[in-house]
């Protein structure tokens, strides 16, 4: 039966007394006597030769040590991992020192690079092997003592656990997180320096704050005398090599903790019991902003040293941003969803996540780059969609200080000029920068509503006069501006005419304004087409041959101007009797009354015309199967002279009318009738009505000699219906008067 290598006896001779004696065969003297190099980090210039060969020749011997000892036997590994310091210190410099992933090694030859590869290797299989206590059913060791050992022999600790997660997490975080549960389980001890590393990282916010003059001692309400230092001032006037720390710092240790947490999820409880998440808020809201501002204040030797920093610092953004949310997500959003399945209580989870998002409401630079990345709104819905039953106010309080934060400090896409020029790689603005990550603007205009995502583009636009009033108002406080340098300023800042004079005096310009000239003169607009009324007027007359408006040719022969004559023309006509003498003897005829006919007369017969004679029918046979005589269908009816062509007198015409009259006597229309008719017709109607209507005795007979039921019952009728009598009815009475 095989017997685990801590408590397995070797048999050895001691060279002093010349005895032998059983030792445990994991013991100091099974050490081979090797002494391991440490790690030094690659030469920045590959062009010094003389450093890059010898830190190819260390990474040789590295190499080919680490080599040996991984085709070592278990018990002889051990015994190497445990007692041999020159083995630790190698492999703690190598994780403290060697290059992260965002660092790169690019600049290296292919042969360092290949090293560099082969020694990284090298350096996580040994790590893999000293955290299992297992290799096989005949090399093992007991869980207890396994843990013992890494804990009293400091094998692992906690800084070197997460820097085995920054540098190897990308490629191999499945392996390394079965790794690193191991070395937790095993060992309980390292939850304890896990909570206790805690406090030690806040204390190190606290101390970059005051290395950068924005601690908390210098940050009072007191006004300080204008010969103080201001807070924040260090950043600009502290040495270069201090600064470039500062931000590669920040930048390493945001990475760290992140890679770690995603690792470890577990250890996110640690983090959060201490009350990380707000410190980390804050720490994000002081510095993040007076860095942006120095790295833009302060003078740079080169371009290139200016974007280096600038893109480590939105790295370590990035990071500090990514690591709020992993502890968030983990601590309280986790829990609320897989406990919510189940039906467990979620009430504490949603309160911290309540109590964090609240407490952070006052950083407000910070809300917003999270708001970017992780909409708060999708948590909320989480929350809202269990069991619990959450005060709306509460939610609503939190989405509506967010909202404030992002209209305030959110990022939206610059306006590019016409008139300026375009950016270069040393000037450009905080965009998209090499690593991906989306930059912010400078401190001091990020927080201004033209870096508004939302008002960006739904700006209003003033027109001129409105615009003149605005730039008046910023001249008479700068006169020395431009009024074209005034009109950007204002667009940029959606025309707040105060934002834009404290911006100004306090040189926190957004990157599009801070290289125009500030005497930029206003280019005035092109005067716009005018239009007449003519050219709106829509008329029926348009585009005809008289259009004065839209032809340039008429023709003034067809056009009279002053009043027109009357016509000569019509009177000739009148005055002309040429044709009197034609038509004499045809008048002559008709105006003989003796004359049986016009028709019997051989000249005038053809061409007559009986204009009251109707011949639609005259060309069908129409009754002539009748029984009816020939002379009845042939004869014609009588004639009948036209009255126009007459030739009486007006006594003639009178005697015909009063025979007419006599011949036909029509019934005289009586419009006004007789009153006496009428008074007996309306007295016969009332009586008429009063024969049918019932008479209602309700007086009855005296006081005190009985009432009969006729009366009795007259009275209850009366009682019930008097709305619909006497002053009840005033509405109908009314109608009634107006209707006479």
């Amino acid at each position: 039966m095989s017997v685990a290598l801590d408590k397995r006896q070797t048999t050895v001779r001691n060279h002093k007394t010349g005895r032998e004696e059983n030792v445990s065969s994991l013991h100091p003297i099974f050490k081979e006597e090797l002494h391991f190099v440490a790690y030094q980090p690659p030469p920045l210039q590959s062009s010094d030769t003389a450093a890059y060969e010898e830190w190819l020749e260390r990474m040789t011997f590295i190499e080919n040590d680490l080599q040996w000892l991984l085709r070592l036997q278990y018990d002889s590994f051990w015994c190497q991992a445990v007692f041999d310091g020159t083995l630790q210190n190698c492999l703690d410099s190598y994780l403290r020192f060697a290059p992260r992933s965002y660092d790169g090694v690019e600049h290296l030859p292919e042969t360092g690079r290949e090293k560099q590869q082969t020694v990284h290797r090298l350096v996580f299989m040994v790590c893999v092997r000293m955290a299992t206590y297992k290799e096989s059913k005949d090399y093992f060791m007991t869980p207890a003592v396994f843990g013992d050992i890494l804990y009293e022999n400091f094998l692992f600790d906690i800084p070197k656990i997460m820097d085995l997660c920054v540098l190897y997490g990308a490629g191999n975080g499945q392996l390394l997180s079965k790794m690193i549960g191991n070395i937790f389980t095993h060992q309980r001890k390292y939850e304890d320096d896990l909570r206790a590393t805690v406090p030690t990282v806040l204390q190190v916010f606290d101390n970059i704050l005051d290395q950068c003059g924005l601690g908390s001692d210098q940050l009072t309400m007191e006004p300080h005398r204008l010969e103080e230092q201001l807070p924040g001032t260090d950043l600009v006037n502290m040495p270069l090599s201090q600064l470039q720390d500062i931000v590669t710092y920040l930048g390493d240790t945001s990475a760290t903790l992140n890679a770690f947490l995603e690792i470890y999820p577990s250890g996110c409880h640690d983090f959060h019991e201490e009350g990380f998440l707000v410190r980390l808020a804050s720490f994000y809201e002081r510095i993040f902003s007076e860095m942006r501002t120095a790295i833009k204040e302060r003078p740079w030797p080169t371009d290139s040293s200016k974007q280096s920093i600038r893109k480590k610092l939105n790295q370590g953004r990035h990071h500090f941003v990514k690591l709020f949310r992993q502890i968030l997500h983990v601590c309280c959003l986790q829990p609320v969803i897989e406990q919510s399945a189940t039906g467990h209580d979620v009430e504490g989870y949603i309160e911290d996540f309540i109590s964090v998002m609240s407490a952070s409401l006052s950083e407000r630079r910070f809300l917003a780059a999270y708001e970017e990345k992780y909409p708060a709104q999708d948590d909320l819905d989480i929350l809202t969609q269990t069991s619990y039953t959450i005060d709306e106010t509460r939610l609503s309080f939190i989405s509506q200080g967010i909202a404030s934060a992002v209209e305030a400090y959110g990022k939206k896409q610059h306006r590019v000029d016409s008139s300026s020029s375009q950016e270069t790689e040393g000037q450009a603005s905080f965009g998209d920068d090499d690593s991906g990550q989306q930059r912010s603007p400078p401190d001091g205009s990020e927080h201004q509503p033209g870096y508004m995502a939302q008002a960006g583009a739904c700006a209003a636009k003033m027109s001129g006069v409105e615009m003149d009033s605005l730039i008046s108002s910023v001249r008479d406080l700068l006169p020395d501006l431009g009024e074209g340098f005034i009109e950007l300023c204002l667009e940029e800042f959606l025309y707040d005419v105060e934002k834009v004079i404290n911006a100004v005096l306090e040189d926190k310009l957004p990157p599009s304004l801070t290289d125009l000239d500030r005497t930029l003169p206003r280019e005035l607009a092109p005067a716009p087409h005018s239009s007449s009324v003519l050219d709106e007027r829509q008329n029926v007359f348009d585009n005809d041959e008289f259009d004065v408006f839209r032809r340039d040719k008429i023709d003034t022969t067809k056009v009279y101007k002053g009043k027109r004559e009357k016509n000569p023309l019509g009177t000739e006509v009148l005055d002309d009797k040429s044709t009197r003498q034609s038509l004499k003897p045809l008048f002559d005829l008709y105006g003989s009354v003796d004359a049986d006919s016009i028709y019997d007369k051989s000249l005038y017969s053809d061409a007559m015309y009986e204009d009251e004679y109707d011949d639609t029918y005259d060309s069908n046979a129409i009754g002539a199967e009748d029984a009816d005589s020939a002379d009845e269908l042939s004869a014609r009816r009588q004639f009948v002279t036209p009255r126009i062509l007459r030739g009486t007198t007006r006594e003639q015409e009178d005697d015909s009318d009063e025979a007419e009259d006599e011949e036909h006597e029509y019934k005289r229309d009586q419009f006004i009738q007789d009153p006496a008719v009428l008074r007996e017709q309306a007295a016969q109607r009332r009586a008429s009505q009063a024969g049918s209507r019932r008479n209602f005795d309700v007086k009855g007979q005296g006081k005190g000699k009985g009432q009969g039921e006729e009366v009795l019952r007259n009275r209850t009728w009366k009682e019930k219906n008097k709305g619909l009598k006497a002053n009840h009815n005033r509405r109908a009475l009314a109608d009634r008067k107006r209707g006479k």
